[in-house]
C-alpha cells in the first residue's frame, strides 16, 4: 500500500474501502454520461452533399402531399458545400457566405425535426427514414438569419427538414 504524510508528518497506509471504490465508479459513470457523444463526434458536415431525395414529411397532411413532394423535387440534385466560416449553394436559404457557425450535438429520436415525428411513436417513423436506434447524431449550422439542423442516418447521409419536406444529402 502507498504511504503518504500526514499533516504532523507521520506516515501512514492509504486503504481504498469499499465505499471509496463505489463513489470513484460512481464519479466515473458520471463523467462518461456527461462526455459528448462520440458518434456525433466522429460526424462531420464539411464537404460537398448533393440532395438526391425529397419526401412529404411524415406529420404532413395527405391532401399537401403532393404539393410537398412537388415542391421538393425542384431540389433534387442540388449541391450544398460546408466550409469552414461559409455554406455555398444555388439554394438561397442554405447559402451562407460569412460568420457561419457549426455545433455537433446527439438528439434524442423523439426530439429529431423538431419534435414534430408522429406520436405514438416517433422511433419507428425515424426508423422509416432510414435512421439507426438510439440518438442521431446532428449539426448545428448557424447562418446569420437561419439555423439549420441536419440529422445524419450515417456518416454519409444527412437529413433535413425544411417546408414540411425532408431533403436526403449524400456526401459527394
Amino acid at each position: 500500500m502507498p504511504r503518504v504524510r500526514t499533516r504532523s508528518g507521520n506516515e501512514r497506509t492509504q486503504r481504498m474501502t469499499a465505499s471509496s471504490l463505489c463513489c470513484a465508479a460512481l464519479a466515473f459513470a458520471a463523467l462518461a454520461a456527461l462526455a459528448p457523444n462520440a458518434r456525433a463526434a466522429g460526424v462531420s458536415i464539411l464537404g460537398t452533399w448533393e440532395i438526391v431525395e425529397a419526401v412529404p414529411a411524415p406529420w404532413s397532411q395527405p391532401a399537401e402531399q403532393a404539393a410537398l413532394a412537388a415542391a421538393g423535387r425542384r431540389l433534387l440534385k442540388t449541391e450544398v458545400t460546408f466550409a469552414p466560416g461559409s455554406v455555398k449553394s444555388k439554394f438561397k436559404p442554405f447559402d451562407c457566405k460569412s460568420k457561419v457557425l457549426y455545433e455537433t450535438n446527439s438528439i434524442e429520436v423523439d426530439a429529431l425535426f423538431q419534435g414534430n415525428l408522429p406520436e405514438p411513436n416517433p422511433a419507428e417513423a425515424a426508423a422509416r427514414l432510414g435512421f439507426p436506434r438510439g440518438d442521431i447524431p446532428s449539426t448545428d449550422v448557424r447562418c446569420q438569419k437561419a439555423l439549420h439542423t441536419f440529422h445524419f442516418r450515417d456518416p454519409g447521409t444527412a437529413l433535413i427538414n425544411l417546408n414540411i419536406v425532408i431533403y436526403t444529402l449524400k456526401r459527394r
